[in-house]
């Protein structure tokens, strides 16, 4: 499948990243949609058609650990990339063992965000 046509959703509350994020996906040829909170993502129309979520953790509402818990138990759980800048190991123990592909900290390279994409929509 061409990057254009994987939806990556964004869900991330700080607005300045949320539109790098979105501007870098685009320009990577990926179809981008972007979310402020985990709520407006619940809210989406079509659920299953996200190739990859990228998530952060501090959301101000649902946190992005429990907004992959509630994807994972609802089945509904597209691979997941997280960015943030949580440095608690086990904040992270929690996102990889409910299956996040990556966790990057912020800052961190678009590459590395690119690779772990490119991992997480052939995965």
């Amino acid at each position: 499948m061409k990057p254009a046509q994987l939806i990556v959703a964004v869900v991330e509350n700080d607005q300045a990243m949320r539109k790098a994020l979105g501007r870098l996906l685009r320009a990577s040829g990926y179809a981008a949609q972007l979310y402020s909170s985990a709520e407006g993502y619940l809210q989406r129309a079509e659920p299953a058609d996200v190739a990859c979520l990228i998530l952060d953790i501090d959301l101000g509402g649902l946190s992005g650990i429990e907004l992959q818990q509630m994807l994972v138990s609802a089945g509904h759980a597209p691979p997941i990339v997280f960015v943030t800048s949580h440095a608690e190991d086990h904040v992270e123990a929690a996102a990889q063992q409910l299956g996040c592909l990556a966790y990057l900290r912020k800052p961190f390279e678009a590459g590395d965000l690119l690779r772990a994409l490119a991992s997480a929509v052939h995965h």
